[in-house]
């Protein structure tokens, strides 16, 4: 726990955020590596498919990351007390209602697969892709909370590296795995989800080795504390919002394209998110490295230390949003050209990214401010920075601008939606940002 105590300058800060920053990288490389070998294997429509079943794994996520984020805040002031035991308590009654909501959630959606897939916007056209990829992203509820859970919470343990070699370790088997299943075996979306649950499986396993023989947060008995919960639950919310929106958004997107360009639409919309999943989850990884150093240190009283972290965070910040839209710009084409080869999906694509980069200057902020406060325990600024940017606004927006613009609307809902919140973000950043005292952790 040395790294959250010490002083650090601006180069040994981005030596720590890298094994986080590129976790992050790994983990939205999951489902764009289904996408990319769907793609070139499988077709367009194929790829279509993935995207409709896009906010079930949101739901999934979201739930894993409001219970991780949440309890890792509270986890991580209890470590900065010296209060290990009690660390370990509510770390094991975290997991162990998280194993709950897996198992029911993974029931529900086996038994009423076909009428989700219909709610998601599925054309009977792509009902073929989407039954068998939605069929294995339930079964693999499981591991794929587990994983997540575990990544979160080993940075707070202090050990970022083990989270990059769970998620590297992944990744590289999914590559290997939707290589064999859906490049040689042509199975198709069934393929290409098969290797996205053994990959994972893999990878919750490493987190599960490290948290029964190495960790410094240790499974034991658990004494359910229902406050514990509702802490964990509303301090976490903002990121779960973030999660959850990111399906809301996409199953909207996909609803208003489906209009105005049927499949080829959604395939375009896919490129578009997946191209989004890899920028943003530079700043998530920002956000999550950062996150622990600033709950230990609010636990621990060690207020300057907080001072440079969000120093040093908004500078990173800075730097790396400009250099984001720059290479969203100019790389785009060629992007978008690992995906499909020319045609109308690649035009449709082409088109959008170049009205949605925009999103990259603002997003960066407004993502690390909602992770800060989540840090330092005050869960409704969190939440509400989250809300406005990924679902109130975004809600707001796609309704209207289509209206307006067209088809330009859909595009430039979201860089609006984080415009507007980033002044939001920033106010409330210097009214609450620096009352440290009063967001503690109950």
């Amino acid at each position: 726990m040395k790294c959250f105590e010490k002083k650090m300058t601006y180069l040994h800060f981005i030596k720590y955020l890298i094994p986080s920053v590129l976790t992050m990288i790994f983990l939205s490389f999951y489902t764009t590596i289904d996408g990319f070998f769907v793609s070139k294997y499988a077709g367009s429509d194929a790829l279509a498919g993935i995207n409709i079943v896009i906010p079930v794994t949101c739901v999934i996520f979201g739930i894993a990351v409001m219970l991780a984020t949440g309890s890792g805040a509270i986890i991580g002031e209890r470590l900065g007390q010296k209060r290990v035991r009690e660390a370990g308590e509510i770390f094991t009654f975290i997991a162990v209602l998280l194993l709950i909501f897996s198992i029911a959630f993974t029931a529900a959606g086996i038994l009423f697969l076909e009428p989700i897939c219909v709610f998601l916007g599925s054309s009977p056209r792509l009902m073929e892709h989407v039954v068998p990829y939605a069929f294995v992203i339930f079964l693999g509820t499981v591991p794929m909370s587990f994983k997540l859970f575990f990544e979160y919470l080993v940075r707070t343990d202090g050990k970022a590296n083990i989270g990059m070699v769970m998620s590297l370790t992944g990744l590289v088997l999914n590559v290997v795995l939707d290589y064999i299943f859906v490049g040689r075996l042509s199975m198709g979306t069934l393929g290409a989800a098969w290797g996205t649950f053994l990959s994972i499986t893999v990878s919750m396993l490493i987190g599960l080795g490290y948290f029964l023989k190495f960790s410094h947060i240790k499974f034991c008995r658990p004494k359910p504390d229902w406050s514990i919960l509702l802490k964990s639950c509303t301090n976490g919310s903002s990121e779960m919002l973030t999660e959850m929106s990111t399906g809301i958004t996409t199953f909207l997107f996909n609803l208003i394209i489906m209009r105005y360009f049927g499949e080829d639409g959604i395939a375009a919309v896919t490129i578009i998110m997946y191209i989004y999943y890899f920028f943003i989850s530079i700043y998530m990884g920002i956000a999550v490295a950062t996150a622990p150093m600033v709950s230990y240190n609010a636990g621990a009283g060690n207020h300057a230390k907080i001072r440079e972290t969000t120093r040093y965070s908004f500078i990173t910040i800075a730097v790396s949003s400009v250099m984001i839209l720059a290479v969203s710009l100019l790389c785009g084409p060629r992007i978008i050209g690992l995906f499909v080869d020319g045609g109308s999906v690649f035009t449709l694509t082409w088109d959008g990214l170049k009205l949605f980069s925009p999103v990259f200057l603002f997003i960066g902020l407004n993502v690390f401010l909602s992770g800060y406060f989540t840090a330092l325990g005050n869960g409704f600024i969190s939440a509400l920075i989250s809300s406005l940017r990924s679902l109130i606004l975004v809600v707001v927006f796609i309704l209207i601008l289509p209206k307006l613009l067209g088809v330009s609307g859909v595009w430039i809902t979201m860089p609006l939606a984080e415009a507007v919140t980033i002044f939001v973000a920033v106010h409330l950043y210097r009214s609450y940002g620096k009352c440290f005292g009063k967001n503690k952790t109950a």
